[in-house]
């Protein structure tokens, strides 16, 4: 038993070649996102035109409290398990234990939470939900530290499958319930059949049998770390469900649906493609986060490339809003596309926050981290009670102007006291892909001054091809993105089997 419990938990196999691992990790990662990414895609595009906005509405007004309390589950304590540099069999079941624990407790919380959820939204058909979506809750916490185990060992590989597939069946059961006229009961339906075939293909793929809860196994010092950074994952994302919460307060479930759909589109780089990468980048960094020197290099590299990707992606979508929603979403759909710019301007500041945040996570500063978050729900909340009194546009106004220019910015001048970088390193990373983005978007701009296609399809293909075209010009004008774009390249062809170049 100790034998293989300790190879379960060894991460030696990584040393002397964690670089070319992350890269390939990556690789994988990446397909499989591009993969999920069209199930996404199919489902938003699909499911659009067989529910009402009014159902995926009613799904949000839920999902807001179902996010919440999945901080809680989760409880910090994967990321305790893949940060320490040495965890033992024992310690690890404890902390399963405790996970299962919160599961159950947060589902018979969640259910008792139901009349008091449907009374502040004055809709009664949330007490179904919810009761229904205790399960996930159930499920979900018996399956946390077989995820954390596989990341630990960076074994991305078999995590990239158990996504592809777990989602594939979700979408697949929200499509066929839908079909059959189940209503807003399809996408509660996705939910748990996703998170079921999850926790399942995880425990296969792990291999590892938890033990029974043991005394005197060290796992206190686990525990404080898991507990600070489930502060942090509790105030941010109630920082981030504020506005959501005030479009349903404001306007109801008609709007709040719209702004869901909208947020979801934009999001998709931010929420779908990038966390998994963020699995490998947060993992590569706690094997060197007591190399000060080797941590600095690795933040400044990642967050230029990460910059230089999202900024991208993020002008296309504000350029050719009216178009995409057109096309995924098809008819009725028009009021969503003033959302969609909005939440598509501020999308490229996430992925650049998140980053920042797993790096603070990597090297142990989750109390550091809880502190941020506090602040940062203040800023928000003071900007969207502000934004409230001109209706769901001033909320959402307010929401996109704070990240962008406040939250950001200062959480950039904040990580500099535990991260040895500097405001400079920041700026040298990220300021040139952001000017950039800026350039080629007004270039795109004033070119739909004069030439406005009527097909959206060739539309958005002709738009994206020539916003691909101009940046890349500009980029490689600029030696600082010209060596990003090398470097990415030579990561292709390292995730593809091939030697560097």
């Amino acid at each position: 038993m100790s034998t293989n419990t300790d190879h379960t938990f060894s991460n030696q196999h990584l040393e002397g070649n964690l670089k070319n691992h992350s890269v390939r990790s990556v690789g994988f990662t990446v397909s499989a996102q591009g993969l999920k990414l069209l199930f996404q895609v199919i489902s938003i595009t699909v499911l659009a035109r067989l529910l009402q906005p009014e159902d995926f509405g009613l799904v949000a007004m839920v999902t807001v409290f179902t996010g919440l309390a999945l901080a809680f589950m989760e409880g910090g304590l994967s990321m305790a398990t893949i940060q320490r540099p040495h965890i033992t069999h024992e310690q690890v079941s404890n902390l399963f234990w405790t996970n299962v624990g919160l599961g159950f407790l947060l589902g018979l919380i969640y259910i008792a939470a139901s009349p008091l959820v449907a009374l502040i939204y004055g809709e009664d058909r949330i007490i179904e939900i919810m009761c229904a979506l205790s399960l996930f809750f159930l499920i979900g916490g018996l399956s946390v530290q077989h995820e954390a185990i596989l990341k630990r060992q960076m074994n991305f590989k078999a995590l990239a499958v158990i996504e592809v597939v777990a989602n594939l069946v979700g979408v697949c059961v929200a499509i066929s319930m839908a079909w059959y006229g189940f209503g807003y009961w399809s996408l509660v339906g996705q939910q748990i059949a996703t998170i079921t075939v999850m926790s399942i293909m995880r425990w296969l793929a792990a291999r590892w049998t938890p033990g029974w809860i043991s005394r005197g196994s060290g796992v206190r010092s686990l525990l404080g770390f898991g507990m600070n950074l489930t502060g942090a994952n509790f105030v941010g994302y109630f920082a981030t469900n504020i506005t959501p919460f005030g479009i349903g307060l404001v306007g109801g479930a008609q709007p709040l649906g719209l702004y869901d759909r909208a947020f979801k589109l934009t999001s998709i780089p931010s929420k779908q493609l990038l966390p998994p990468v963020f699995n490998v980048f947060q993992s590569a960094l706690a094997r060197v986060a007591e190399d000060e020197h080797r941590l600095r290099s690795a933040i400044i590299s990642l967050a230029g490339k990460i910059a230089l990707t999202t900024v991208f992606v993020t002008l296309v979508m504000v350029v050719t809003a009216d178009w995409l929603v057109a096309i995924l979403l098809g008819d009725g759909w028009d009021d969503a596309v003033i959302l969609f710019q909005l939440l598509a301007t501020f999308s490229v500041v996430e992925p650049i926050t998140t980053f920042i945040a797993i790096s603070l996570v990597s090297i142990g500063e989750s109390k550091a981290l809880l502190k941020w978050k506090i602040i940062t729900f203040f800023i928000l909340l003071v900007f969207v009670a502000v934004g409230s009194v001109w209706g769901v546009m001033g909320i959402v106004i307010a929401y996109a102007i704070s990240g962008f220019f406040i939250r950001m910015p200062l959480f950039l001048l904040y990580s500099t006291r535990f991260l040895p970088i500097t405001i400079f390193d920041h700026l040298r990373a990220l300021v040139p892909s952001l000017l950039i983005g800026l350039i080629t978007g007004l270039l795109l701009y004033a070119l739909r001054l004069v030439y406005e296609p009527q097909n959206p399809v060739y539309a958005l293909l002709v738009f994206s091809t020539l916003g691909a075209a101009l940046y890349l010009f500009f980029s490689l004008s600029i030696r600082r993105t010209r060596l990003d774009i090398v470097e990415l390249l030579g990561y292709v062809r390292t995730s593809l089997g091939y030697p560097r170049a």
